[in-house]
């Protein structure tokens, strides 16, 4: 008895797993900047984050008022600083699969077509990651504080319009980088009180790359002849990440790695994730669409400081 011969919408759904498997791996491949977002998922269309200032100090507690009854223990107080919303967009592409490519058992094809189209979606969330950086100084992207990420301008509060800074123009080099980590561990909060900021993850774009190598695995103290101790690699040893996503050949930046999570924000309302199109005409091709959906920010600006370099 002959076979039934194979309709297009049959061979569509059985490249489907073909190109899943080949798809997720590529478009979910580690796409720079790892451990400095705070990955959330979200359920609704926008997501809100709210700064929140110093809470002070804890008072001394006296145990029995003037009348000789318990004394009731002051609340701690906060401001709120400033809000940050996160409106998600979407992001979709098609990519098609001739029928003839699965009559010939080409899958090592469909498969290398898979994985380039899941890199481009790699690639595009490499490149919204990377805008943080590359829009840092832009007053084109502003923060909830109303400035750009990094800034001179910064308020500390709604309450107080003192401004601190983020922001610096020096050349990289070892002096640069210690001054920078100092200028965090001198940070205060809104409150006056020391937080402090410890700079310990340098982000450099590909340019900076040797020299950053130096600073960071030097045993002693760079460009010198003596054994002074190279101070970046006490405490917490300063780290690197080079990303080719940057792109200015001479800004540079510095990162408190365990701030930057509870600050710097990606919220996924949809995970990227490949399907048939379910509008594909099934003309002699099945058309695959890749889909995902994210927002993402920051809510305070302490946990990096950035240079501007002319």
């Amino acid at each position: 008895m002959a076979s039934s011969p194979m309709i297009s919408e049959q061979y569509a759904r059985y490249v489907l797993p073909i190109i899943r498997k080949t798809w997720d791996a590529a478009a979910n491949a580690p796409s720079g900047f790892e451990g400095l977002f705070g990955m959330e998922t979200s359920n609704a269309s926008v997501e809100y984050s709210q700064g929140m200032g110093g809470t002070g100090l804890v008072q001394k507690y006296n145990s029995d008022d003037a009348e000789g009854e318990p004394a009731a223990i002051k609340h701690s107080s906060f401001d709120q600083l400033y809000e940050k919303t996160f409106t998600h967009d979407e992001y979709a592409d098609i990519m098609s699969i001739e029928r003839k490519l699965f009559d010939d058992d080409q899958s090592r094809i469909i498969r290398q077509r898979a994985q380039s189209f899941g890199n481009k979606f790699n690639a595009t969330i490499a490149y919204h990651k990377a805008s943080v950086f590359n829009n840092a100084f832009s007053a084109s992207y502003v923060g909830g504080d109303a400035v750009a990420l990094c800034s001179a301008s910064h308020p500390l509060s709604k309450r107080n319009a003192t401004t601190w800074s983020n922001a610096g123009s020096t050349a990289f080099s070892y002096a640069a980088v210690t001054a920078t980590q100092q200028a965090g561990l001198d940070m205060d909060d809104d409150k006056s009180l020391p937080i402090p900021v410890i700079y310990d993850t340098l982000i450099v774009p590909n340019a900076l790359r040797a020299k950053a190598l130096e600073i960071v695995n030097a045993q002693a103290k760079p460009g010198t002849a003596n054994n002074d101790a190279n101070a970046l690699q006490e405490d917490r040893p300063l780290q690197m990440i080079v990303s080719p996503w940057l792109s200015d050949a001479n800004n540079w930046f510095m990162v408190d790695s365990r701030m930057a999570p509870q600050h710097l924000l990606w919220f996924w309302r949809v995970a990227p994730e490949v399907d048939l199109d379910p509008s594909s005409k099934f003309y002699l091709r099945a058309d695959y669409r890749g889909y995902m959906r994210f927002s993402y920010g920051w809510d305070d600006a302490r946990w990096i400081y950035g240079h501007e370099v002319a």
